[in-house]
């Protein structure tokens, strides 16, 4: 009886072990790891191109390494973005534009996380821009590496998670109407790309 009993109680922990080390886990975007997180937006046209960048990525995820789930929000400060000429980064930030200036935030939210195979994920989610929502899916890449020496080498605490990703946006879609995009100057639909740190430490 006492090694029955004793080994019901193994099992249970065990069990309990492993119910723990599958529970989702939060992580945080690390603020200071600038080289490591950027947000680039390029419009390219016939008659210019253009490239505008921000280190300025915060946000909130959660993941679990054992399911191979998550979830989260990420926020770039779209007043911050800067595309080499100071004139043009003051017309995207007005509201003939992207409206930067009263509404800064550009935030996804993301509503399902399916992996692909690997570290290749395809999230759906909710991307918010000059006030308006629309639904979003992209494929992103998500590596998820212990706390050991590595993170500990880059000055990370806790266990980290790397995601990048890129998606399209139509900026018509999201309210964004003006003569330069008309005229073929700037591209209705811009390519995205977004990386980022995050840590649980």
């Amino acid at each position: 009886m006492h090694k029955t009993h004793t080994a019901r109680l193994l099992s249970l922990a065990v069990l309990s072990l492993a119910a723990a080390s599958a529970a989702p886990a939060k992580f945080e975007v690390v603020s200071s790891a600038e080289n490591a997180n950027v947000m680039t937006v390029e419009s390219e046209t016939a008659v210019e191109n253009f490239t505008g960048r921000t280190n300025k990525i915060s946000g909130t995820l959660t993941f679990d390494p054992v399911a191979r789930t998550g979830s989260g929000t990420v926020i770039i400060d779209g007043a911050s973005i800067d595309t080499g000429i100071a004139a043009r980064n003051g017309h995207m930030r007005s509201p003939a534009w992207l409206n930067f200036d009263k509404v800064p935030q550009v935030k996804f939210t993301a509503t399902r996380v399916t992996r692909l195979s690997g570290d290749q994920y395809r999230v759906t989610g909710n991307l918010t821009l000059n006030g308006v929502t629309r639904p979003v899916t992209a494929d992103a890449t998500v590596r998820y590496t212990p706390a050991g020496d590595s993170t500990k080498a880059a000055g990370l605490k806790g266990n980290v998670l790397a995601v990048s990703t890129k998606f399209n946006v139509k900026l018509s879609d999201f309210g964004v109407k003006n003569g330069q995009i008309t005229s073929g100057r700037v591209n209705d639909e811009l390519a995205i790309s977004v990386r980022f740190i995050a840590s649980d430490g």
